[in-house]
């Protein structure tokens, strides 16, 4: 994703908030991990407190069963998190990286393990 240019850090998480792997310095808190788990099922919460992910908070824009994506600034600064079978893909764009760009990566990223039922 990084080499691609349409996200800054990613990350795989397990539902369970286990680490599966980051971007080097990317870490995220257990509890931002099964409050993004929580939130596929009861999004409310996103749009009224934010996305936050790794010590960032994104404004929520977008929430369904499968992706969550917010924004942090009108500078285009943004996140996007999709639920798997078994785990979270998550990425952040920041300067230079286009949102609907991540977003389609992260998309794909998350049919391909679901195909592979993780």
């Amino acid at each position: 994703m990084l080499k691609s240019g349409f996200g800054s850090k990613g990350a795989i998480y397990g539902i369970d908030g286990t680490k599966w792997a980051t971007s080097l310095g990317f870490e995220l808190s257990e509890d931002d991990i099964m409050t993004m788990v929580r939130g596929f099922t009861d999004p409310i919460q996103f749009y009224t407190d934010g996305i936050r992910i790794g010590g960032r908070t994104f404004t929520c824009t977008r929430s369904d069963s499968g992706l969550i994506a917010g924004r942090e600034s009108s500078a285009g600064h943004g996140c996007v998190v999709c639920r798997c079978n078994t785990c979270l893909v998550i990425a952040v764009h920041d300067d230079g990286a286009h949102s609907e760009g991540c977003q389609e990566f992260i998309t794909t990223l998350r049919d391909f393990l679901r195909d592979q039922d993780i």
